[in-house]
């Protein structure tokens, strides 16, 4: 069977690994009874049992590891499209979907195809199915060739497919609200939870709207909503009633939303962002290498300011990733140096096939994770991830369970 990582950090290990299952290198026994279990591929241990024991004690270490991180005082996601990608509950693509989707694409006689003739695109990246390059090649051409009026108008209609494959409702929102009532229940002298996320889609806000959650994404509670970075510092209290501490009147049900590449229903109208159900055109930052040139403008500049601060706080810090693949450099530089100075920072990674070669950043991540208890990578898919994580609500920051 294929060696396959379940989880990796400092001092800890899991992993199938020639055909055994190991804890820190070693054969992992089991004593039941009077026997000693091997769990090494035989005729009386399966791949099956294998994969079910492994999981077993992979999910035992990281409930006891989490019921500390998620009670910190401030309590971080990073979401990537991971997040939003299950066929039966969730409807999102990955990178290599979108590329399936628009390779049929075409603008007059001018086909997906042709464009990746003309960009002299390598076999190596159409067998990665790596859009992101691919756009980022036109880009570049159509910056010395502006007379290609054809891969123009076919970039418009790869971008505008992204838009409309990313403009999905939630076939099941539970998962997503689960995930939001877990890591909202917190004490009110702790932060609100703060979700950074890289997709366009609208889940979070889906399966906010589904549990009454109050969002603060940086645009006004007035309609039209428009967009200011100084809504990001706004809160929700409650005052009728109210105690004589006003820190324990914070309302609750209320999380901070960062959409760090824009959204669907995102669109700018002069000077001004707005949110809308129908844009003319989406304010995304498509996929393309250019993704870090566009970080530094509003309001991408903002959120990613914010981030990069939050990151570097004093006091016990706890960031959540899920679905990420840390391929975007200036998102990974942010955290890689935020972990080299500040030692409150804690770094837990989901990631459902833990493959350290997957790029560099992620082997970067990978390397540290063995060497450091800063890092955490958990080898699960979101919705299973959800159903073992334990909530905040009666957890103080020595991760007692009060229940």
């Amino acid at each position: 069977m294929n060696d396959k990582i379940f989880l990796s950090t400092k001092n800890k290990i899991i992993e199938i690994k020639e055909d055994e299952l190991r804890v820190n290198n070693i054969l992992y026994k089991e004593r039941q009874k009077d026997t000693t279990i091997e769990y090494t591929l035989s005729e009386s241990i399966s791949e099956e049992v294998l994969t079910n024991k492994a999981i077993e004690i992979t999910h035992h270490f990281y409930i006891k590891a989490l019921e500390k991180l998620v009670s910190a005082e401030r309590l971080l996601v990073l979401t990537g499209a991971g997040s939003s990608k299950d066929d039966e509950l969730f409807g999102g693509k990955l990178m290599w979907e979108l590329w399936d989707s628009v390779s049929s694409l075409k603008y007059q006689n001018f086909t997906f195809e042709s464009m990746l003739n003309i960009l002299k695109i390598e076999e190596s990246i159409k067998s990665k199915k790596d859009l992101e390059f691919v756009l980022s090649k036109a880009k570049l051409y159509l910056e010395f060739n502006n007379d290609a009026n054809a891969m123009i108008e076919l970039v418009k209609l790869i971008e505008n497919n992204i838009v409309h494959l990313c403009n999905f409702s939630l076939i099941n929102k539970s998962i997503h609200l689960d995930f939001i009532k877990k890591l909202t229940s917190r004490k009110t002298k702790q932060s609100r939870l703060k979700i950074f996320t890289t997709n366009y889609d609208r889940a979070f806000e889906e399966a906010g709207a589904e549990g009454g959650y109050v969002i603060i994404d940086g645009f006004s509670f007035t309609q039209p909503r428009k967009f200011s970075g100084k809504y990001f510092d706004y809160d929700i209290v409650i005052r009728e009633n109210s105690r004589t501490s006003s820190t324990e009147n914070f309302a609750s049900n209320v999380f901070h939303l960062y959409k760090l590449h824009g959204s669907v229903n995102w669109e700018k109208r002069d000077t001004e962002i707005v949110q809308t159900n129908n844009p003319s055109k989406a304010m995304m930052i498509y996929p393309n290498s250019n993704k870090y040139e566009s970080s530094y403008e509003q309001p991408y500049f903002e959120m990613m300011s914010r981030f990069q601060t939050e990151l570097r706080k004093g006091g016990t810090t706890t960031l959540i990733s899920i679905g990420f693949s840390f391929a975007d450099k200036h998102i990974f530089t942010m955290i890689n140096e935020a972990l080299n100075q500040n030692p409150s920072l804690n770094l837990v990674i989901i990631e459902p096939f833990i493959n350290p070669t997957i790029n560099e950043n992620f082997e970067k991540l990978f390397n540290l994770s063995k060497r450091s208890t800063q890092v955490l990578i958990i080898g699960e898919f979101f919705k299973d991830f959800v159903t073992n994580l334990p909530s905040s609500q009666y957890l103080d920051f020595n991760g007692t369970n009060h229940a």
